[in-house]
């Protein structure tokens, strides 16, 4: 019973330690700048007799870098014991006999087997790189470092705690946006070892396999209330007309998607200009949109303020928005006052006066896709098979129109 206690005693200490460091992580702002990433895993080391795990691990991420902390357990039985008392020898009148001593047999008893827990540094490369993970077919490698603990309770042994210093690779790969799988390999040692980063031996690589689901990402600089759109009343109602029975039958609200953003790519490097409504004249924001989804057949208001309050409202996190959403931005973090289209993988096509004309850009690359990052508000979902009642629109006054964005500079030209 002392040993079990020293052994609960010392994983407790770790364990708590990692969560400690976990909790914390989750709280600063460093967790808050992207995706959370939670793990159900599976792992072993090389030789069949060594535990199998199974475990669960929680990760956040800022760009490139992120803290995961995961834990495992090896449940195991003690075999069952059957126990034989010695015959006995009964005499009466008639002579002596031996009767059989009784028997027993012990039910089979479950415990933990041995545990690890590890706190690692992450970093992956290709995160924030949707082009290079297309390249790898959605493959995106990482590699790890990390602080932690392993401990074993033999059956007929003393337990054992050690601290272990480890470092390993491996690949992550989306598979429905939000869920993903994952393997690793990880190669473990003892703090205390005089080679603590080594190749060491077969039994020091440990592997691992997990289902992931990705959640959270939502940016900093969004507020928690939707925004609030400007209306001016007119005598006309325009409306978004969905497309038609024949077209429905021929292309899904996909490849409706599809054919806006090729028109929308069309325009690249087309001038900004304020108001700007066409591609002879050169874009603003609104009209950019306005101007790519009513050759669709999609008729949309002028402004970005009245676009906040069309079609149905959609999460900013990137697994819940769709190519062709309507992602809404802020320059001083409340009013809407720029709009650009999401062409999936982080990517936006947009109108922006900072960039000259029409671009793409990314959401949290670089200064600039971090400040669109941070100034995105919220958005809005318009491909739909119904027909939305929307506001009417803003006029041609300049007092009504969006005002430019204030992102940085571009460093390279649009993609």
């Amino acid at each position: 019973m002392t040993s079990l206690a020293a052994h609960i005693d010392r994983r407790f200490i770790i364990t708590s330690a990692l969560l400690v460091a976990g909790t914390a992580f989750a709280r600063a702002p460093l967790a808050a700048q992207g995706p959370g990433l939670f793990e159900a895993y599976v792992a072993r080391k090389e030789l069949a007799q060594d535990p199998l795990f199974g475990g669960l691990s929680l990760s956040g991420y800022r760009g490139l870098f992120g803290l995961r902390l995961s834990g495992g357990l090896h449940l195991s039985r003690d075999a069952s014991t059957t126990t034989q008392s010695a015959p006995v020898v009964r005499c009466d009148r008639r002579g002596c006999y031996r009767t059989p001593g009784f028997s027993y047999q012990s039910s089979p008893d479950f415990g933990v087997g041995a545990w690890a827990a590890d706190l690692d540094l992450v970093v992956a490369p290709l995160r924030t790189q949707p082009v290079a993970k297309a390249l790898l077919l959605g493959f995106s490698p990482y590699g790890f470092l990390g602080i932690g603990g392993y401990g074993a309770n033999p059956a007929n042994a003393r337990d054992t705690a050690v601290t272990t210093l480890s470092y390993g690779i491996g690949v992550h790969h989306d598979l429905l946006g939000w869920l993903g799988v994952a393997a690793e390999a990880r190669n473990r040692r003892s703090l205390h070892s005089d080679s603590a980063i080594a190749i060491g031996s077969r039994r020091d690589w440990e592997y691992r396999v997990g289902l992931t689901v990705a959640f959270g990402g939502r940016r900093s600089g969004v507020p928690d209330t939707p925004p609030r759109a400007i209306t001016v009343a007119t005598d006309e109602q325009p409306r978004i007309t969905a497309p038609s029975a024949a077209e429905e039958g021929d292309a899904s609200t996909a490849r409706l998607a599809a054919r806006v953003l090729d028109l929308a790519q069309s325009y690249v490097d087309v001038p900004y200009r304020s108001g700007g409504a066409s591609p002879a004249g050169g874009f603003d924001a609104a009209g950019f949109v306005q101007y790519v989804y009513a050759k669709e057949g999609v008729r949309l208001p002028r402004t970005a303020r009245e676009m906040a309050e069309v079609g149905h409202e959609v999460a900013t996190r990137v697994g819940a928005l769709r190519p062709g959403d309507l992602v809404l931005f802020a320059n001083d973090g409340s009013s809407v006052d720029h709009v650009a289209i999401y062409a999936g993988h982080e990517r936006i096509v947009h109108a922006t006066a900072s960039g000259g004309g029409v671009r793409f850009d990314v959401l949290g690359e670089d200064a600039r896709g971090r400040w669109f990052a941070e100034h995105l508000v919220g958005a809005r979902r318009v491909l739909d098979d119904e027909t939305l009642r929307v506001s009417p629109g803003a006029g041609s006054d300049d007092e009504s129109l969006d005002r430019p964005d204030r992102a940085p500079k571009p460093r390279r030209p649009p993609q």
